[in-house]
């Protein structure tokens, strides 16, 4: 069987990987990104933590707004 070298310009092959699915999209990343589920369950602890780290302290997470979450982060890192 020949084989076909089809020659498509890096703009164009973006553009169509935008109009994937979420599951073709989310393959794509898995072949660019081997590991990509190990950062995915890191990023999910995360938020996992930060939220409960919040409710010790009685903050609503989910209403603050990205300064103040970039904020508390901020003071949570320079906690003694």
């Amino acid at each position: 069987m020949a084989e076909v070298t089809l020659h498509v310009p890096e703009p164009q092959v973006i553009e169509l990987v935008r109009q994937l699915s979420p599951e073709g999209k989310r393959a794509v990343l898995q072949i660019l990104i081997p590991d990509l589920d190990q950062f995915q369950a890191l990023v999910d602890y995360g938020s996992e933590r930060i939220r409960a780290l919040c409710i010790q302290r009685g903050i609503n997470w989910d209403t603050l707004s990205e300064e103040e979450r970039q904020a508390l982060i901020d003071g949570l890192l320079h906690e003694a």
